[in-house]
């Protein structure tokens, strides 16, 4: 008799939990992300989608030749502008050249690594949304945010190419957690043949850190450490691969100075695997993020 209150319980709680989690997140009753329409139950959804289209039905990109050519014909002749580096998204990386350098005002030439956009706030053009089961919705804001909805386990995308390098390259993007407990920002990124993630918030809300080093998790190498994050804050992030090194930072705070040689750098057993070889995701938390940008180092 007491186990089959004992159940009886648990169930009630189980149902009250994800009654008052769907309710929380998307304003209506239903259970989790599930909800009830028309008699038959349908995963819930915070907004349609109207601004992402299959990538079958994509437009291919568009990149003017001439302009490419005229701005590596100015970097050429030691022509300096007051513009910045001409960035572009989908890009086609056999047709732009990432390692151009630029001449300086003083005359030298220094090496000016082009900065490439990879989100440019109107549609998702080489990212992929991740099928890791279970995931909240993705869509893109009107403010032009790329957004994740709650879900039941890990939410994000993954770039559909290879990444223009995979050693000595900066990633830098912004987030920003909306709602949830659990990390609102892991980046997978390349180490060489390789790839890790810089997990933020993971944990309960609080371990930053590099999964994995020699096998062990965010939580369990050196790399850890414990930040508190508000909701509704963005936050600058930067990652930086070098042959020897990765490190991180978290708007003006350096999080991970990590020595590589002799080390072993993988990523965590398990769904995050679908990333690679770039990805955002996060897990059970709403979160969105802007200014996602590739720069290729000397």
């Amino acid at each position: 008799m007491k186990t089959f209150f004992g159940i009886l319980l648990f169930v009630a709680v189980f149902i009250l939990v994800g009654f008052g989690m769907h309710l929380a997140t998307y304003k209506k009753p239903g259970l989790f992300i599930w909800s009830i329409s028309d008699g038959a139950v349908v995963e819930s959804k915070l907004k349609p989608e109207p601004k992402l289209v299959p990538r079958s039905q994509q437009p291919a990109p568009q990149i003017e030749m001439s302009e490419i050519e005229s701005d590596s014909l100015a970097q050429s002749q030691g022509t300096a502008t007051s513009e910045p580096p001409r960035s572009a998204t989908a890009l086609d990386y056999e047709t732009i050249d990432l390692d151009s350098s630029a001449t300086g005002s003083d005359g030298t030439t220094d090496a000016n690594p082009a900065e490439i956009s990879l989100f440019d706030g109107k549609e998702l053009g080489k990212w992929q949304i991740t099928q890791y089961g279970g995931e909240g919705d993705v869509f893109i804001t009107e403010e032009g945010d790329l957004e994740f909805g709650f879900g039941a386990i890990l939410t994000g995308v993954h770039w559909s190419e290879e990444t223009p390098r995979k050693t000595n390259y900066e990633i830098s993007l912004e987030a920003m957690k909306l709602d949830g407990t659990d990390f609102f920002c892991a980046l997978t990124f390349p180490v060489g043949e390789n790839h890790a993630s810089f997990l933020i918030g993971g944990w309960g809300g609080g371990v930053v850190g590099i999964s994995s080093v020699d096998d062990l998790d965010a939580s369990e190498n050196e790399t850890m450490q414990i930040e508190g994050f508000k909701d509704d804050v963005w936050h600058k992030v930067r990652v930086k691969v070098t042959d020897d090194k990765i490190e991180a930072w978290i708007d003006d705070k350096k999080m991970v100075d990590l020595v590589t040689t002799d080390r072993k750098i993988s990523l965590r057993p398990g769904d995050i695997e679908l990333s690679v070889p770039l990805g955002i995701c996060s897990f059970q938390t709403r979160a969105k993020y802007r200014n996602i940008v590739w720069k290729n180092l000397p």
